[in-house]
């Protein structure tokens, strides 16, 4: 799976070098026994130079784990756990209150996310928005914190209350990764912020 998105930081879980590193060794570990086999079973493999066949091999086997990690593994509850890093893609329904004008939105919030990239659009009956840049943090009292600015467009370019604009969300998530609740400011284009809440679908 490939997913249009952007890279994003995650805070407090675990090194990012630190996991491509491990990956790195399990992708080593996986070629060694591939050439032990390929060596045992297929008598011409020997004939072929060992670098050759060891760096491709490795390379293909670095793929391989890599992209498994990058698009499901880390998202098993044992390993997302070990990561200190939440599953929070698929769809969501918003309700959010506007602290300026004094009334209620609604909206849908669909989120693909993958080790190394995700991407937030959010949809209501005026405009739309998607995430340009997103931080996860985990704090082990307060648990998962989920930071982002988006940029917000009008779905009619007649609306003349709104305005394409640039805003930022910042919403705590709770353990089961299906409620978030938090804030968002409009700050550029459109001034105004209030409250948000998310119900995983």
């Amino acid at each position: 799976m490939s997913i249009k998105g952007h890279e994003y930081t995650v805070q407090n879980g675990m090194n990012r070098s630190k996991v491509g590193k491990t990956l790195y060794s399990l992708s080593t570990i996986l070629t060694a026994l591939i050439v032990s086999q390929l060596i045992r079973y297929l008598t011409w493999f020997e004939s072929v130079p060992t670098l050759i066949s060891t760096v491709l091999l490795t390379i293909i086997s670095f793929y391989i784990v890599y992209n498994s990690f990058n698009n499901w593994l880390w998202k098993l509850k044992p390993i997302s756990k070990l990561l200190k890093l939440p599953d929070i893609s698929g769809n969501w329904s918003c309700n959010g209150k506007s602290d300026h004008e004094n009334f209620n939105w609604y909206g849908k919030v669909q989120i693909t996310q993958s080790w190394d990239k995700i991407r937030i659009v959010l949809t209501t009956e005026q405009s739309s928005s998607e995430s340009i840049s997103a931080a996860i943090t985990y704090d082990d009292i307060r648990g998962y914190k989920l930071v982002y600015n988006y940029e917000n467009r009008p779905n009619s370019l007649d609306d003349t209350n709104l305005r394409t604009h640039i805003g930022f969300v910042d919403l705590n998530i709770g353990n089961e990764n299906n409620v978030a609740t938090g804030h968002y400011y409009n700050v550029s284009g459109r001034k105004t912020s209030g409250k948000i809440t998310w119900n995983k679908e």
